[in-house]
């Protein structure tokens, strides 16, 4: 066991059963381990990074945008945010017209529920 697996095996509360090799870098589809050995990304970060690793545009998206505004809660307006949304309704079928961005898969699926609830008009059975 190398020394960044003994760190993660002290101090991680260890939900996921570990691969035994330790990931380095990536590029496109493939990641390399700390002995420079190459693999095929079949997990794609649980699709964080389904356009690839250390893909050139995203960083520059990313940069550019860091150097402006790193975050901004849905308490204020945001020009980016106005952007996305409304490409969001443009490509999106017709009748669909409103977004609704969240942090996590969790928090999407709570939403989806509260959705369907209020357009259905149905109320949640105890």
């Amino acid at each position: 066991m190398n020394d960044v697996q003994q760190i993660e095996e002290a101090y991680s509360v260890n939900l996921y059963s570990k691969r035994g090799i330790t990931l380095v870098r990536g590029k496109d589809s493939f990641v390399w381990d700390s002995n420079g050995k190459r693999y095929i990304d079949c997990t794609s970060g649980q699709g964080v990074a389904i356009v690839g690793h250390a893909n050139k545009h995203v960083a520059r998206a990313i940069q550019k945008q860091a150097k402006k505004l790193i975050t901004c809660t849905g308490s204020f307006y945001n020009d980016q945010r106005a952007a996305l949304m409304q490409k969001l309704v443009e490509i999106s079928p017709p009748g669909l017209e409103r977004v609704f961005l969240c942090n996590s898969g969790t928090e999407s699926v709570e939403a989806a529920l509260k959705f369907a609830r209020l357009s259905s008009g149905r109320a949640h059975k105890k």
